[in-house]
């Protein structure tokens, strides 16, 4: 990939991508004996009162379909608290030292925005999805100063080596500024970072937003907008859905909404009002419609950015390039949620990341049509979004399996959905 030496990473995650790279990876277990293996494994090299945590679990993908229980988790590690984080960083799985030390029982309520999933008599199964899981996962001490540092730094590293020469963080903490202007300032940045915060940080990001707002010939730090979460994912079925699940959550037979159109509006005018972007994540095609919805609400549309859209129905693809939204999509996820697909979706598998449809309707690759990873949730190899683009399926499988293969576009036009503007903060919301 050296001849591309000024492609964007449009969606990843750079401290999670970081903590990942230090931790055990889970995607390539092909049982639920191999995770379990895993465990106990990096168990054995912390110290004995240390945290248990492993990331890239890909429930779908083996043959029990299930999470491991509490007590196959407290079996892996001699009792020490323990949890483990899906690929899509949506649910997590909790021993029951973790469940105890987060206070989780039958009478634990769920949290706002989240689940705690529960037997038939009520006993969480230690499976938690949306905030619940974020909350999680957060319980065990966070790396701080130089060992944080180091892993953004790496994390940064880790996606230069794959050719990008941009990159935007989906999900950035105030304390990431600071970090990613300390690594600038020692001249150890590899790429272009442009910052997307939480909008409950994004006061704590304005205040030293001119601070960090750096050049450089080859890195650059700044912040180009706040990140909302509307729904949640198709693996943990928490995305929100126009139509019901084939194998549907209890009580939630089309998903979850996160957010409605009217918070989205609200939040979109916030970040407006800055001068920012507002990047929305919605996957499911209820949370697709309400974000495209208060675009037109605020007529605000050239300040949002759908994120993912993995399912996106007829009527609302021309809306994207009429409310002048840009659409940033992950490709590499096609590959990774066939199964999911299928087995969840079965109805829907026409309306799966419709690029070919979206491109003619007037979204332009490159501009208003991005292309990112997600990474950690998926590898950053652009590679394996140009083969889901333009393949609609993974290079070992035969034509017929392809998802919507009316939808492939060229690899021309994926490459290009890569390529990067003049400016790193291109398609800034002042342009």
């Amino acid at each position: 990939m050296a001849n591309r030496p000024s492609i964007r990473e449009a969606h990843a995650h750079l401290p999670w991508l970081g903590r990942a790279l230090s931790m055990p990876d889970l995607s390539a277990c092909a049982h639920l004996a191999d995770v379990l293996d895993a465990l106990a494994r990096h168990a054995q090299t912390l110290p004995a009162n240390a945290w248990v945590q492993a990331a890239g679990a890909r429930r779908t993908a083996w043959p029990e379909q299930r999470w491991p229980t509490p007590a196959e988790i407290d079996a892996a590690v001699a009792g020490r608290p323990a949890m483990i984080m899906s690929f899509d960083h949506h649910a997590v799985a909790c021993g029951s030292a973790a469940l105890c030390s987060l206070n989780i029982d039958a009478h634990t309520p769920d949290p706002l925005g989240g689940v705690i999933v529960r037997s038939v008599d009520g006993t969480p199964t230690g499976e938690l999805l949306e905030s619940a899981a974020w909350s999680a996962w957060s319980k065990p001490p966070e790396p701080v100063g130089p060992e944080r540092r180091t892993q953004v730094l790496h994390a940064a590293e880790h996606l230069a080596a794959l050719g990008y020469a941009e990159m935007h963080d989906l999900f950035s903490g105030a304390w990431l500024a600071d970090d990613l202007a300390a690594s600038f300032d020692q001249h150890r940045l590899p790429l272009h970072v442009a910052m997307f915060a939480p909008m409950d940080e994004l006061d704590a990001h304005l205040a030293i937003r001119e601070r960090t707002r750096r050049r450089g010939d080859h890195a650059s730090v700044s912040l180009l907008g706040g990140k909302i979460f509307a729904d949640g994912t198709l693996n943990s079925r928490t995305a929100w859905m126009l139509h019901d699940f084939a194998d549907p959550l209890p009580d939630l037979p089309r998903g979850k909404s996160l957010m409605s159109a009217d918070q989205i509006a609200a939040a979109l005018s916030r970040c407006a009002h800055h001068g920012l972007l507002l990047a929305a994540h919605a996957i499911g095609d209820a949370a697709v419609r309400a974000c495209l919805d208060a675009a037109e609400q605020t007529r605000l549309g050239r300040h949002l950015r759908i994120e993912h859209a993995e399912i996106v129905d007829a009527a609302d693809v021309p809306r994207f390039a009429a409310l002048g939204v840009t659409l940033s999509v992950q490709p590499c996820h096609l590959l990774a949620d066939i199964e999911a697909l299928r087995r969840s979706l079965p109805h829907r598998l026409g309306r799966v990341l419709p690029l070919r449809d979206l491109i003619d309707s007037g979204l332009v690759p490159g501009h208003t049509l991005l292309f990112g990873s997600d990474a950690p949730v998926v590898g950053a190899d652009p590679r394996n979004s140009i083969q889901a683009a333009t393949q609609r399926r993974r290079a070992t499988m035969p034509a017929t399996d392809s998802i919507a293969p009316e939808q492939a576009i060229s690899e021309h036009e994926a490459w290009r959905c890569f390529e990067c503007a003049d400016a790193p903060e291109f398609h800034a919301a002042s342009d």
